[in-house]
């Protein structure tokens, strides 16, 4: 065993109660993809999963911007060469008002039944930190299984998406004889520079985005043309041939609804009027998606996965549509609090500048019960981003269980709803107002990159 080298290493392995813990290799595609084949059945009875096995091998092809062939933290039965548990770290940038900073997303957790409740996931998930925190990633994030990953210090504390869905009947018919006023026209690489520029705008006015360079564009259109991950993009043209925008959606489907994931129209382009149009153009493209599983019923709707706020939710105006009141949101770790405050801190000084609290002079110590932080500004500074820690008589000035913060540094929640929701999220006199103004509610687009 060569437990002696620092977890992130790529040659790191260590003994597992008779089992290994180590990184893949080129040689394990065919074992790791078998393991994902098994687990991500839609039951015990249901056939092999073919759709995850494509993007493992998309993932492991040493072709991807974001993760290769060594970035699967894997634990292998040596006494049956078998991978028994596997969770891969793909890499990018995201921003905080527009601030980039590194964000590790681990994906596709997986173990065999016969091997659970062993501690595998949590040996793999301090293998994926080290990785991710020696590559200098200030941030982790994951969608998934509910309350699951909170184990390993995960908190829902970033809005992911809103569903709305509209199904085929409800989308407006063109009168008789009357011309499409929008066209769908599929996107090409020459098209990428635009793209690019539209994805901006789609995400502008959220806090927390994901910047799409032209190379992930590239891969997601042309990379392998079977995965599911593979983004389907259309530009929206009027008949003239004048483009005006662009929509994206997913090649297959798991429901009878497709995936609309990304939809934005140039300034100055009514998109309430564009809209119809798009949803007669996605619709004549449902015969080309491909159900994911055998009970996959056939296509019958559209679901806009979009950010909250965007202006797709206004401009649906009077079609009959049905949004999901209750949209799913991240999981997000920090590993250190304080240096990531340090690394944002000039977005928070922005917002406090643009507030009543303009100016500020004094401190902000706040309880984690388990440890804290002291944040001292001097006229609309912030000086220091400290440890503290409430002293055995007296109290800081406000309080949060400490993964609970994070929905308040993220924009998920305001501080009244936290204190709404939990008895232990407390801030007295300056410190509210002063709360209020570094971290306002606020929606965020933060893209899982696949």
């Amino acid at each position: 065993m060569v437990d002696t080298l620092p977890m992130h290493d790529d040659d790191y392995q260590r003994e597992l109660d008779g089992l290994v813990l180590r990184w893949s290799r080129t040689e394990d595609v065919e074992r790791v993809v078998g393991l994902y084949a098994y687990v991500y059945r839609a039951n015990l009875e249901a056939p092999l999963n073919w759709n995850v096995p494509l993007w493992v091998r998309d993932m492991m092809s040493g072709q991807h911007p974001l993760i290769g062939p060594r970035d699967f933290a894997i634990v292998e039965d040596p006494s049956t060469e078998t991978i028994v548990a596997s969770t891969c770290l793909l890499g990018y940038t995201a921003e905080y008002e527009g601030i980039p900073f590194g964000f590790g997303r681990p994906e596709v957790v997986a173990t065999l039944p016969e091997y659970r409740n062993r501690g595998l996931i949590r040996a793999i998930f301090a293998l994926i930190h080290a990785k991710s925190e020696a590559r200098g990633d200030l941030v982790q994030g994951i969608t998934g299984i509910p309350y699951y990953y909170r184990q390993f210090g995960y908190e829902f504390a970033l809005s992911l998406e809103v569903d709305t869905t509209v199904y085929f009947a409800a989308i407006p018919e063109l009168k008789k004889d009357a011309p499409e006023p929008y066209v769908l026209r599929e996107a090409g690489a020459d098209d990428i520079p635009y793209l690019k520029r539209m994805g901006q705008r789609e995400q502008a006015g959220a806090a927390v985005t994901t910047p799409l360079g032209e190379d992930y564009w590239r891969w997601s259109m042309l990379g392998v043309p079977e995965a599911m991950e593979r983004w389907r993009v259309y530009l929206i043209a009027e008949p003239n041939g004048r483009t005006v925008g662009y929509a994206r959606f997913m090649p297959g489907r798991w429901t009878t609804a497709m995936l609309v994931k990304g939809l934005m129209v140039e300034a100055g382009v009514p998109l309430a009027g564009v809209v119809p149009s798009v949803m007669r153009g996605v619709r004549s493209l449902a015969e080309t998606t491909r159900p994911v599983r055998p009970e996959t019923p056939p296509a019958g709707a559209i679901t806009f996965d979009l950010r909250q706020g965007h202006p797709l939710h206004d401009a649906l105006g009077d079609i009959r549509a049905l949004t999901n009141p209750r949209p799913y949101p991240w999981y997000i770790r920090v590993p250190d609090l304080a240096r990531f405050l340090a690394h944002i801190t000039p977005a928070l000084e922005r917002r406090l500048a643009a507030s009543a609290q303009a100016g500020y002079t004094g401190e902000l110590t706040l309880d984690f019960y388990r440890g804290g932080l002291r944040l001292a500004f001097e006229a609309g500074r912030i000086t220091a981003i400290e440890p503290w820690r409430r002293p055995a008589w007296g109290e800081g000035k406000a309080g949060s269980p400490p993964l609970g913060f994070l929905q308040l540094l993220f924009g998920y929640r305001s501080l009244d709803e936290l204190r709404g929701i939990y008895p232990d999220v407390w801030a007295e006199g300056e410190a509210g107002p002063l709360l209020d103004a570094l971290f306002p509610k606020r929606p965020s687009s933060l893209i899982p990159l696949d």
